[in-house]
Formats: structure tokens, C-alpha cells, sequence
């Protein structure tokens, strides 16, 4: 058995040491145990955001550093990579894109809203930057989100500040977001998950737009999901909400009732995406996947608010991180992805100066990159619980460690055990009548892998 520990004082960093099982059926006290006969949801994989901002900023650093930051997100752990195999992008512009952008404008009388349908701006940063992580890691999964529908299309004639989709244009919004998947296939980057709207409860200064669940419903059933198959992409999963935990039973409830009054029609969906902005709310992914057994639960946003590289709000961001992936996969989540996988040392470009941090980071002046601790939090789980993995049951004696166990399909063991607390403390790892004894120092995560 292996033990990697990361510290949040950056002292250490997967450092690797051997542990040694032990038989023993009688020890009883400090422990911590899996459950690996009981296993639970499987693992689609993980990752963070490509989004315009990383485009961007990735297409500014030279060579070298764009080599290291493709090896350490999609590379293995024995190159330091954290072996991303999940990511999220998005569908016109957001936030973190240089400006807003649509892929149609108006039409003129007598003309299609296709007629004006072009893909040209992503193939300027966003799509080759994606084609380079994909050259590293051909088997990487998308999940995609609009933030909002062309001006045109909605109520408040805008792309910024909320609004509605203007009934008149479902079809054509449908139609234009099909196309989009096709055409963004046809480059070379498939898309295999489709949220219907990034958040669609927020009314931003940025791009949004307002979705009630029956109109997310009756938007995917009756014009997105027919949209897609006219376009060959039937294999498309569509994932409701992609907004904040607090709400995600609800929503999911709500949008179950529209669609079995509408036809019988739950089958539209193939998940639900959620983000952490309200807080842990694991009881709500807990309540999801156990009246949702079959659906697909994917955290697909959360990051940590601009810190100008504070050493003290790095380490608190870093375990963050670990706190919510442990407790989202704990509760039944199949994927988590961070939000921008790269940002620069402004925590952008975001063309409405909403900054924030990434777990990685490119200070222009001095072309440095700078890895956060986040990002080796993040690793503890990506690095060492492989797509595929089942979560196993834990237990600990006390929930000052958090603990995560998986059952990889190679039949490899990880647990992760991550300590917030400011002082170290000492437990007996449990397998079956095996025991091991681990120290998990204060503020540190650590995997061990049999």
C-alpha cells in the first residue's frame, strides 16, 4: 500500500511513503473503515471548465508552459498530472469570455435563423485550445451550457442581466443549440452532455437568462430534444438545472411532474447538474440520487473568490475543495467539475469583472505559472479515483477526517481522508481484518491506494 500526503502549508506535496497492512480483528478504537462490498454510484470522471478566459490565457504562454499545463490537468499521476477526463464548456458566450457573443443575429424577413449560424469566434481560441487538452486526453467527456440565448430571443433584449427566452424563438434557440453541437462535432470536439441553461434562477450582470422548471421542461422535450435528432444526436444527455444544491430536488421533482403531465415524457433527462454557491447542501444530492436512482448527478461549477495569491486564503479554498468533492461523492455525485481551469493573475479576463481564482494561475509579467494548493487537493481524488470507480461506504470515529473510499476497475482500493482541523490526528485504517495505522496531520489530505 501507497500513502501521499499534501499539506496546506506547502510543505509537502504527494509525498509518497509505504504502508503496511497488518492483520489484526480485534483493535477497536480510531477507526476507519470501508465498506467495499456495499458499493454505491459509479464515477464518470472529473475536471474543470475550458472556457474562453483559459483559451486565452493558455494562448499567451509560451510553449513550455502550455506543454506543462496540458500534462499536469489531463496527464497521469506519474507525470504530476491530474488525469482530467471530464470537462465543461460553453455555448456562445459567458462570463469568462472576452465579450458577449451569439452564433446567429437576427434574421432578415424571409430568412431562416440558420441562415446566419456560424461557429467562427470558438474557432478562433476556444475549440483549438480544447482540441490541444483532447490531443492529450482523447477520451475526455464535455459537458456544454448556453448562458444565454442572442439578444434578440429574449425579453429584456439583451444577453446580460437575466431575462427571459421569448416563446416565439424556442424553436429556433433549440435549433441554433443543436447545430452548434453538430458543428462543434464536425470540428473534432463532441459534445456528450447538454445542459438546457447555465443557473436558470439567476438574473447576473453578466450572460443569464430565467427558466421556470415547467419552461426548462417543456424548452428541452418539446423543441431542444426533437432539435437534436433532427441533427443525428439522439445520444445527446440532456441535464436539468445546473444551478445551486439548496434547489436541486425541487427542481428535478418540478420538472418530473411537467414532463409525466406532458405526455410521459421523464425520459428527457438524463441527470441534473448543480454547483456549490449556497453552500454544502449533501443532504440535497443525498435525497436526489435516492429518488433519482437511475439519473446522472454532476457537480459542474464551484470556485473560490479572487485572493491575489494570500497564502492563507489558498490553503482555505484548497480544502474547500476536497470538503465538497468528499461530501458531493459521498452523497451519490458521478462527477465533479471545477470551474476555469486556468486563469491569469487577475483571476480572468471576464468582460464583466467578475474575477476569481483557478487552480491554476499565469502571471503575464513574469510568465510564471503559479499551481495553487486547490489544485493538489483536487488531485487527491482525481488522480487516484479512476472513471468507472465505484464510491465505496466509509466510517469514521470521528467527522473531524472526512474520509472518501472508491473501488477503481482495476480492482485498486483509494481512500482519501482530509483533515480541516488545526491539529494532527491519528487513526487505524480498517479493510476487512486488515488494519493500517495512519497519522493525517493538521490541515492535510492525503489518498492511500492498495
Amino acid at each position: 500500500m501507497r500513502r501521499y500526503v499534501t499539506t496546506g502549508d506547502g510543505q509537502r506535496t504527494f509525498a509518497e511513503e509505504p504502508l503496511r497492512w497488518r492483520h489484526d480483528d480485534t483493535s477497536e478504537g480510531r477507526q476507519i473503515v470501508l465498506y467495499p462490498k456495499a458499493p454505491r454510484q459509479r464515477v464518470i470522471g472529473f475536471g474543470g471548465a475550458l472556457t474562453e478566459a483559459s483559451a486565452w490565457v493558455f494562448a499567451q504562454m509560451p510553449a513550455a508552459l502550455q506543454d506543462e499545463v496540458l500534462i499536469r490537468c489531463f496527464g497521469p499521476a506519474s507525470h504530476r498530472g491530474n488525469d482530467y477526463t471530464l470537462c465543461r464548456t460553453h455555448l456562445q458566450s459567458c462570463d469568462f469570455a472576452r465579450d458577449n457573443y451569439a452564433y446567429v443575429t437576427r434574421p432578415r424577413r424571409g430568412q431562416d435563423v440558420l441562415d446566419t449560424f456560424t461557429i467562427e469566434h470558438d474557432r478562433g481560441l476556444l475549440i483549438p485550445f480544447i482540441r490541444c487538452c483532447r490531443a492529450l486526453a482523447p477520451e475526455l467527456s464535455l459537458v456544454a451550457a448556453p448562458w444565454s440565448p442572442p439578444a434578440f430571443m429574449k425579453t429584456n433584449r439583451s444577453m446580460n442581466h437575466g431575462g427571459k427566452l421569448r416563446a416565439r424563438y424556442a424553436d429556433a434557440w433549440a435549433r441554433v443549440l443543436a447545430r452548434t453541437v453538430a458543428a462543434w462535432r464536425a470540428e473534432g470536439v463532441p459534445i456528450e452532455r447538454l445542459a438546457v441553461q447555465n443557473e436558470p434562477m439567476a438574473t447576473q450582470t453578466w450572460d443569464s437568462c430565467v427558466y421556470t422548471a415547467q419552461e426548462e421542461a417543456c424548452f428541452a422535450a418539446r423543441h431542444l430534444k426533437p432539435a437534436l435528432a433532427v441533427e443525428g444526436l439522439d445520444d445527446v444527455k440532456l441535464l436539468v438545472w445546473d444551478h445551486n444544491k439548496e434547489r436541486l430536488v425541487s427542481r428535478m421533482s418540478d420538472i418530473d411532474a411537467v414532463l409525466t403531465a406532458d405526455g410521459g415524457l421523464p425520459a428527457t433527462f438524463a441527470g441534473a447538474a448543480f454547483h456549490w454557491y449556497t453552500g454544502d447542501h449533501f443532504d440535497a444530492v443525498r435525497l436526489a440520487r435516492t429518488l433519482y436512482p437511475d439519473c446522472e448527478l454532476i457537480h459542474t461549477e464551484g470556485c473560490a473568490a479572487f485572493s491575489d495569491g494570500k497564502g492563507e486564503h489558498t490553503a482555505t479554498d484548497a480544502e474547500h475543495y476536497a470538503h465538497d468533492m468528499i461530501g458531493d461523492l459521498n452523497a451519490g455525485a458521478n462527477g465533479y467539475i471545477d470551474w476555469n481551469i486556468l486563469l491569469d493573475e487577475q483571476g480572468g479576463p471576464n468582460h464583466v469583472g467578475n474575477y476569481c481564482d483557478a487552480p491554476l494561475m499565469y502571471d503575464r509579467a513574469s510568465e510564471r505559472l503559479i499551481v495553487n494548493r486547490s489544485f493538489y487537493y483536487i488531485g487527491h481524488i482525481t488522480r487516484f479515483v479512476q472513471p468507472g470507480a465505484r464510491i465505496v461506504p466509509t466510517s469514521s470515529y470521528t467527522d473531524r477526517l472526512e474520509t472518501l473510499g472508491a473501488l477503481n476497475v482495476d480492482g485498486t482500493h483509494a481512500l482519501v481522508i482530509l483533515n480541516r482541523g488545526t491539529r494532527d490526528r491519528s487513526a487505524i485504517v480498517r479493510h476487512g481484518d486488515r488494519t493500517a495505522r495512519v497519522t493525517a496531520p493538521a490541515h492535510s489530505i492525503q489518498t492511500l491506494v492498495w
